[in-house]
């Protein structure tokens, strides 16, 4: 479990920074993310760059995604804290002592704040 937070900044390209190295995603699916991250429909999101590795490990010989080797992605993490509530999984592994409280701090300042996103209170029940 300890290593699905090994990473605690975005990567360089995550689609949750707050700079020109962002990647872009489908307009409306940052919020997407977010939505369901903060209402509890999803639990986590797994960093991009850990789910689809050079190496293909993530996935079985038929291609199906079987996560072996996967990190919480610190982007979509901070931006749920800045919305006052941390994700399902970052909340378990904080009571079970696997990361401290303050593992996602450091990315608090490299990620979009709550007004650059259109995020619908009822879908994320905030």
């Amino acid at each position: 479990m300890k290593n699905q937070f090994k990473l605690n900044k975005p990567c360089a390209n995550c689609p949750f920074r707050n700079d020109e190295s962002a990647i872009h995603l489908e307009l409306g699916r940052r919020e997407e993310i977010i939505e369901g991250l903060l209402s509890g429909q999803d639990m986590t999101f797994h960093c991009h760059k850990t789910v689809y590795r050079d190496d293909g490990r993530n996935f079985d010989e038929e291609g199906n995604y079987h996560p072996k080797d996967i990190c919480q992605c610190p982007g979509a993490a901070a931006v749920a804290r800045k919305y006052g509530r941390d994700t399902v999984m970052v909340q378990v592994a904080t009571r079970m002592g696997v990361i401290p409280e303050n593992h996602y701090d450091s990315a608090l300042d490299l990620t979009i704040d709550k007004d650059q996103l259109n995020v619908d209170p009822q879908k994320a029940k905030i």
